[in-house]
Formats: C-alpha cells, sequence, structure tokens
C-alpha cells in the first residue's frame, strides 16, 4: 500500500495555499479528505490505504481565492 502527499502553492506570489480542503477520489469514490497546512501541505493522505490505480486529487480552492483576494 502507498500514500499520497501534495503541496499546493499561489504562483503569482509564490507563497503556500494554506487552509486549501483537498479531496482524494478513485474512481468516482471519496478515499480521503484533507487540508493544507501553514506550508500550503498535506503530508499524507490516504495514510497506508492506497492501492495501485488511477486516483484523482481535487482542490477546492474557491473559498481560498476568495479569502486571499
Amino acid at each position: 500500500m502507498s500514500t499520497l502527499s501534495t503541496h499546493i502553492l499561489d504562483i503569482s506570489t509564490g507563497r503556500p495555499a494554506q487552509g486549501v480542503k483537498i479531496a482524494l477520489e478513485r474512481e468516482g469514490e471519496l478515499v480521503a479528505r484533507g487540508v493544507t497546512d501553514d506550508n500550503g501541505r498535506i503530508g499524507e493522505l490516504g495514510a497506508g490505504t492506497l492501492a495501485p490505480g488511477r486516483y484523482r486529487l481535487c482542490a477546492e480552492i474557491g473559498e481560498w481565492f476568495a479569502d486571499s483576494g
């Protein structure tokens, strides 16, 4: 089994995007959720539960974008 991590940056400033909600899906079903930390990272999504396959990582940036101006 594997894990997945992510790092989100605001490309206009190079700063971490903190507080972004993330959903990890496999074949349309939710596998894990997380929120980026102060460094724009989530260390482990689906810790130890990810079997081989195709996954989709969805970042809900609308709220973060509105809050960050």
